[in-house]
């Protein structure tokens, strides 16, 4: 079946892998719900070069963004945006919501607030090195909105590290009861988690293991649902037959 949406994603090395987590929950939703899809890289100044060509508004250059073919070229930006967009465009499909969309804007929220901001410390001098020919770009980007060098901005890792994983343990009691964060279907909460958990494992692979899957309290939880999750983290939807 030849694509219905078109994914814009942030390429940050060759060859090209999805790692920024925003993007990602774009990503995984997309996989989920079944609906093909092609992806456009962008590097990182072409953000702002590109982004506003879609969007035709002076609204903040950002990914991800979908450009929906099927529904007359449809732009949405920003992945609550398109989650909330796909399920309504897509009705046919699984939902991310499943009838209960507060309980997963909840975890979204909690996962957004309390996980990535320590993720992106962990992660951000790994970003930079990752970054090739963009590396001078990223570092001098992003030292002038933080007002500080990458090296003040990050601190103590041990901090971070100690924050992540006393967030993960409320989510970790829920997956020692349930196989999903919300019961016994996947959806958006998982779909969120599982984004930001990428982003730690493929930038730090060291603190994904040390820090998720080697919890004492919920390493077997948080693996077990990591390998329930792993059909939707691909660069495609996987066939049917794969949600069974």
């Amino acid at each position: 079946m030849s694509h219905q949406i078109i994914l814009y994603d942030l390429e940050l090395s060759s060859p090209k892998e999805f790692w920024s987590p925003n993007t990602c929950k774009t990503r995984f939703a997309l996989n989920y719900k079944g609906i093909p899809y092609k992806t456009v890289w962008l590097k990182f100044p072409e953000v702002r070069q590109e982004i506003p060509k879609l969007t035709k508004s002076k609204a903040h250059p950002t990914v991800p963004i979908i450009v929906d073919i099927r529904n007359g070229n449809k732009v949405v930006q920003e992945s609550w945006e398109i989650a909330k967009y796909l399920e309504e465009a897509y009705p046919d499909t699984p939902s991310l919501f499943n009838g209960n969309i507060g309980a997963h804007f909840f975890l979204h929220e909690y996962c957004s607030r309390r996980l990535l901001a320590k993720i992106f410390k962990l992660n951000v001098l790994t970003i930079a090195q990752k970054a090739g020919e963009y590396t001078q770009w990223f570092r001098e980007t992003r030292e002038q909105l933080f007002k500080m060098s990458l090296e003040k901005f990050v601190g103590d890792e041990s901090v971070h590290a100690k924050a992540i994983t006393e967030n993960l343990d409320a989510l970790g009691r829920v997956l020692k009861v349930y196989p999903y964060l919300t019961g016994n279907q996947v959806g958006w909460a998982d779909i969120c988690l599982a984004s930001y958990l990428k982003f730690l494992h493929y930038m730090r692979p060291d603190q994904f293991q040390a820090l998720v899957l080697g919890d004492k309290k919920a390493g077997k939880q948080f693996g077990d649902w990591w390998n329930r999750m792993g059909k939707y983290m691909q660069d495609a939807p996987p066939p049917p037959t794969a949600r069974i």
